[in-house]
């Protein structure tokens, strides 16, 4: 398998006769978080059909020729497939962007071409290949009497936004900010105490004349602009919304919890360190629901919810080892149905508390609009974090950050008021 060098070309038909690609994009830094997009770009090299801008709001193609996969061996993956690809677009250039922060500060990367499973090209990249730049464009497959794949390395001073509208693309307005509006009143009592095993519950005119020669059809006409609603709350009592689709069909809410595996270290004799222990972190919430039914979903006492039955809430699986690279993750899959849901994390073993961990919490609702909180204020005395509140108001999803950190599951249910009784378990 060749790595290539900046600028490097080859012809894809010299590493496989498929026409079936992946692309795979990963980018390695201290706690940086990035976005990588497929521009899909015209023989002009503009993005003159936004419909062909792929990311994490706009997940496919319209005739699903380019695809954005879910994460798979710590890349971002998307699935090519050439032979599907309209006469509009010639190109398929590769980017990835950062909020915060700039491609120096990256440890490595790399883009990798695959196809049936076996990676064919690899063209890794560097931190010190770059300056402040928030935006790279990292490769490309473009098409020259042929398909070639190229690579590129090449930064961009500005973020994402700047990218798409360099390259002819609309970008609408970001929403404003909302301030914090005063703390909500507390769910009403619980009608009869449940018994969690840390936690175990139970429910109670005229045309033009025709041209001389036939012209080339014209690419597919623009459709609105390009949303990037990415929103990043930062603050403790922040909040946005999402919406509620009046449709009534299935709108799941898709909360990710992650963190830097490496927990504390662990000491031997006199204090000496000895190794580091993978931090465990579990994920879980409190809900309310509006019919008056409550209960807690985590991994203690098995209590991993349902996506069939009530309440509609799901926790995928629970990351014992620390080392699963899309973390922990809660679907709420019946949104319209809850008053509350309060969504937290707590230390199980692997370090002592949130410091050393880098917690972040993403939260994508159906329209692929992100919501994204960091944990930014550790206590170094508690193991317990209240992240953020998600509550029914109105037919919209009011999500706030709450960061609150306590002793215990206890601590934050008497806070909260949801009314559980609570005794010791263990996984």
């Amino acid at each position: 398998m060749p790595d290539l060098i900046r600028g490097q070309r080859l012809k894809v038909s010299d590493l496989t006769p498929s026409t079936q690609l992946e692309l795979g994009v990963r980018v390695a830094g201290p706690a940086l978080e990035y976005d990588v997009s497929v521009f899909g770009l015209d023989p002009a090299g503009k993005l003159s059909d936004d419909r062909y801008m792929i990311f994490y709001n706009q997940k496919r193609s319209p005739e699903g020729a380019v695809q954005m996969l879910g994460p798979s061996g710590g890349e971002a993956r998307f699935s090519v497939d050439l032979a599907q690809i309209p006469r509009s677009v010639e190109r398929l250039m590769v980017t990835a962007s950062l909020d915060q922060g700039s491609f120096s500060q990256i440890s490595s990367g790399h883009l990798s071409l695959y196809a049936g499973g076996r990676e064919l090209a690899r063209f890794p990249f560097y931190g010190a290949d770059f300056g402040q730049e928030r935006a790279i464009i990292i490769g490309e497959l473009y098409l020259k009497d042929m398909w070639r794949f190229s690579a590129v390395g090449q930064g961009f001073a500005g973020g994402l936004d700047a990218l798409v509208k360099a390259y002819g693309g609309q970008v609408n307005a970001p929403a404003p900010k909302i301030a914090a509006p005063p703390p909500p009143a507390p769910p009403p009592p619980s009608p009869a105490p449940i018994n969690t095993g840390k936690v175990n519950t139970q429910r109670p005119g005229s045309s033009a004349p025709p041209s001389p020669s036939p012209a080339p059809p014209p690419p597919p006409a623009r459709t609105s602009p390009i949303s990037l609603t990415k929103v990043t709350l930062e603050k403790q009592g922040q909040r946005t919304s999402i919406s509620l689709s009046k449709d009534g069909g299935l709108q799941p809410i898709h909360v990710n919890l992650n963190w830097d595996r490496g927990g504390a270290v662990k000491k031997g004799l006199f204090g000496i360190p000895i190794s580091r222990g993978d931090a465990d972190l579990d994920l879980g919430c409190m809900y309310l629901m509006k019919d008056g039914d409550r209960g807690v979903i985590q991994a203690l006492g098995n209590r991993f919810g349902s996506e069939r039955f009530a309440p509609y809430i799901l926790l995928d699986k629970d990351d014992r080892s620390g080392q699963a690279q899309d973390g922990e993750n809660l679907l709420v899959l019946r949104p319209e149905l809850i008053q509350q849901v309060l969504v937290f994390t707590f230390i199980y073993e692997g370090t002592s508390d949130f410091t050393s961990v880098g917690g972040r919490l993403n939260i994508k609702d159906a329209g692929g609009n992100e919501i994204f909180i960091r944990l930014n204020n550790p206590d170094p005395q508690r193991t317990f974090c209240a992240i953020a509140m998600f509550e029914n108001v109105g037919g919209r999803i009011e999500v706030s950050k709450e960061e609150r950190y306590f002793h215990g599951h206890q601590d934050c249910d008497q806070h909260y008021g949801f009314g559980f009784q609570w005794k010791a378990g263990s996984k």
